[in-house]
């Protein structure tokens, strides 16, 4: 049981990814996504996705029984391919879909700096970090490690056996 079906991990992976994707286009429909608490949704949302897809694996493919070890593998697979799919979704939404996503961006993280006294220094480089790229990117690590520490914690409560692997 400590072989992994890579193909289902990468398919629960994706799926995530779809459900990362879908909660950030209702946020930004519903106006809240540059909302400061709005990543806090998209974690919920990604420990749920390592929940469920945890559990779902390991009763599909491990027999009801799992690993610490092993749930901690299938979360960080859940996560990285979250943080992939999420990316991909980045560049092409900010490409092809919200036009102004950019500039919208831009003034908020501005209007944030000047709020809490930052130097005009650091408000210039803001400009910088605002590109479509920059953001996939950072959501890619952003996922990852975040999605990894969750998988780290989550692994103890969903482990159904102590054996190796």
């Amino acid at each position: 049981m400590t072989d992994f079906n890579w193909k289902a991990l990468i398919i629960v992976g994706l799926v995530a990814g779809l459900a990362q994707v879908a909660t950030g286009v209702v946020m930004y429909l519903a106006g809240i996504y540059f909302a400061s608490w709005s990543m806090l949704v998209s974690l919920f949302v990604l420990l749920l996705s390592i929940v469920i897809g945890t559990r779902w694996y390991t009763g599909r493919y491990q027999e009801g029984e799992i690993s610490y070890s092993q749930a901690f593998v299938v979360g960080i697979v859940i996560s990285v391919s979250t943080g992939i799919v999420y990316a991909i979704y980045n560049i092409i939404s900010i490409s092809f879909f919200y036009p102004h996503f950019l500039d919208e961006l831009l003034r908020i993280s501005t209007e944030r700096a000047r709020a809490n006294q930052q130097t005009p220094e650091a408000i210039a480089s803001i400009r910088e970090t605002v590109t479509a790229n920059k953001i996939a990117v950072g959501n890619l690590i952003r996922l990852s490690i975040a999605g990894s520490l969750l998988s780290a914690f989550t692994s103890l409560t969903l482990k159904t056996k102590r054996a190796r692997g």
